[in-house]
């Protein structure tokens, strides 16, 4: 329950008690070799919060998704690099990654988005994708659960079902 003075929109009110999971992964397009390896983090947070009105008919809205479009990120329409580097790149939102590749910080205008450690072993060339392109895709997808069999299935439902929100943000390394 939203606090006095708050809406029960406020992403503050949402963000308590949200845990986001995070996946490290890479992408590239053999028939484009041009657009190099792309890094990308899947997202997916712990809460999934919806709104609506009482209309017969009407959808609810998925409160983390309607906030982060509202902040610059895009709906993803496809999974390959070309979509990927066409990505906006909001801005506020930067990301800290630690020499060692095992932290990341990821800052938003409203305050830390995203604070924790990658996986033991980050995919082959995903530090190397960082240093060239010095941007990190994020995508983020409420109502899908890591890890999981079929995730991969799982994932691409979510893009087609319009629960992926994207963009790309700054990295910088710092000790």
């Amino acid at each position: 329950m939203a606090g006095e003075g708050e809406s029960p929109l406020d992403p503050r009110a949402v963000a308590d008690g949200l845990t986001i999971w995070a996946s490290p992964g890479v992408v590239a397009d053999p028939a484009r070799p041009d657009l190099g390896l792309v890094a990308a983090l899947t997202c997916l947070p712990s809460r999934t919060a919806y709104t609506g009105d009482e209309r017969e008919g009407a959808e609810p809205v998925d409160v983390v998704a309607s906030s982060l479009l509202g902040q610059g990120f895009a709906l993803l329409t496809a999974f390959d690099a070309a979509s990927l580097v066409a990505l906006p790149i909001p801005s506020g939102w930067v990301g800290a990654l630690t020499p060692d590749v095992r932290h990341l910080t990821v800052v938003a205008p409203g305050g830390v988005f995203y604070d924790g450690d990658l996986a033991a072993e980050v995919p082959p060339r995903w530090s190397e994708a960082i240093d060239r392109r010095g941007l990190l895709v994020l995508l983020v997808s409420t109502g899908t659960a890591l890890p999981r069999p079929g995730q991969v299935t799982s994932m691409e439902a979510a893009r087609r079902a319009g629960n992926i929100v994207a963009a790309q943000i700054r990295v910088q390394r710092h000790s």
